[in-house]
């Protein structure tokens, strides 16, 4: 035990009397009395006797079993002072932990139970599995949502969206197979498409290398167009629709796409100031208020290309759709003119004179 009795800083003396409150304190609210805490901590009762009056230290080696006898953490001996926050941080760590495997352990079992309770009443009353392979399939989503980020460490994100979608792949699929709905396909088609559209952009700056991760809005705009595509193509053919799928479907598609496509090379790739590029933005999305909705019926209805009357003195039922997509137009183009000119303010040189003046 290394015992200081020689001259010391006052600063020393004053920190050794802070340990012997601090560890007098504890002891007392341990419960345990000098003699107790000696015999646990492997010391003599005398040696408790000069810590708790501030007389000598305790050696490193005996903080640890120190601690653990007092209940307190081996920092808050070496700083005399009680650590309300480590201990609550410990205690909502502890709490949390408790929570998850509750919550673990009750899901696993409901889960299990379950798929048990399905499995041999299916077997009971039909002497067949059937309806079992649905309850297995939802059961699996089930617990692909709620207990397997519980259990995954790494990716947990990525990893619980893949296990449900391939859960409910499973359940759709399942569900075909024992009513022979015929939906299968368009369910599917649907979901890639949302799929694709939401998590598409996501996977790109998560998995994709230099290149992806540049050109990522580029790339979702082609597989959007794509998963779009093959979507209306399933369900258009499902129905009976293919030729609507070739003359209306497609043209669309294509239109959309194209519109997309210019967006994103203003946007991304122009090599303008982010201001102009706005600008230019707005006039395409001047363009697209007053063409869009007539192209549309060219592709719908067949013939040329028809812009609604336009007459803001008058708002009739002939005159408001023009009206309006006129207003929006104009406003379209109003904010272009407002980005470019304040692109030319924003960097016009500021004259050194007038700058002295102000300094001045």
């Amino acid at each position: 035990m290394n015992e200081t009795h020689s001259t010391e800083p006052t600063s020393i003396a004053s920190h050794k009397g802070d340990v012997g409150r601090f560890l007098a304190t504890a002891r007392r609210e341990a419960g345990l009395t000098q003699k107790e805490l000696a015999s646990r901590v492997f010391v003599t009762e005398s040696a408790v006797s000069k810590w708790e009056r501030g007389l000598s230290y305790p050696d490193l080696a005996t903080l640890g079993p120190l601690a653990r006898a007092l209940g307190v953490t081996e920092g808050e001996l070496v700083s005399a002072s009680a650590d309300d926050r480590g201990r609550l941080d410990a205690q909502q760590a502890r709490v949390h932990r408790r929570w998850r495997g509750a919550l673990l352990w009750t899901t696993v079992g409901a889960y299990a139970v379950a798929l048990v309770a399905t499995f041999v009443t299916n077997l009971a009353v039909e002497h067949t599995l059937s309806w079992f392979w649905i309850v297995a399939a939802a059961v699996a989503l089930a617990f692909s949502l709620t207990t397997l980020p519980l259990l995954v460490t790494g990716r947990r994100g990525w990893t619980t969206f893949a296990a449900a979608l391939a859960s409910l792949g499973l359940l759709l699929a399942s569900i075909e197979a024992l009513t022979s709905a015929g939906f299968l396909g368009i369910a599917g088609a649907a979901i890639l498409f949302a799929v694709v559209v939401i998590w598409g952009p996501l996977a790109l700056r998560s998995f994709g290398s230099g290149w992806l991760r540049t050109h990522s809005a580029m790339i979702s705009v082609v597989v959007d167009a794509v998963a779009l595509t093959l979507m209306l193509a399933v369900i258009l053919g499902a129905v009976g629709q293919g030729r609507a799928f070739v003359e209306i479907a497609l043209p669309l598609v294509a239109g959309g796409f194209g519109l997309a496509m210019v967006i994103v090379l203003v946007v991304r790739y122009l090599p303008l100031r982010g201001l102009h590029r706005a600008a230019i933005a707005c006039l395409v999305g001047a363009g697209v208020a007053v063409f869009a909705s007539p192209l549309v019926d060219v592709v719908l209805e067949g013939g040329p290309v028809v812009l609604a009357p336009v007459d803001l003195a008058t708002w009739s039922d002939a005159t408001v759709n023009g009206n309006v997509t006129a207003l929006t137009a104009m406003a379209f183009i109003a904010a272009a003119v407002a980005l470019v000119a304040l692109s030319f303010v924003r960097r016009r040189p500021v004259d050194p004179a007038a700058s002295d003046i102000v300094a001045v």
